[in-house]
């Protein structure tokens, strides 16, 4: 019973540190792709007076209609769906500035 407490253990802390490894790199893959897209953004909406990124994507989500093409967006980003990518991109409606 001792050996299957052990094996158990052991099973539970690689888990937990590879869990740990991938999340860092998760989140600069969510980072890119941020960025990615609101460079996109920037040059389809062509925003009249200088905004943060933070400022424009709030404008942006703002809208449920523009949070959906945005999540495809991401989606097809992740895919390296290009196509799709730009199809999404081109159906969010840009803010009044």
């Amino acid at each position: 019973m001792g050996a299957l407490r052990v094996t158990v253990l052991l099973f539970s802390c690689l888990f937990y540190i590879n869990a740990q490894a991938d999340s860092p790199f998760r989140d600069l893959q969510f980072g890119e792709n941020k960025l990615q897209i609101l460079s996109d953004l920037k040059k389809i909406c062509h925003t009249q007076k200088p905004m943060t990124d933070d400022a424009l994507a709030n404008k942006l989500l703002a809208s449920d209609e523009n949070k959906a093409h945005l999540r495809d967006a991401r989606i097809a980003l992740e895919r390296n769906n290009q196509q799709n990518y730009w199809d999404a991109l081109g159906k969010v409606e840009c803010p009044e500035m």
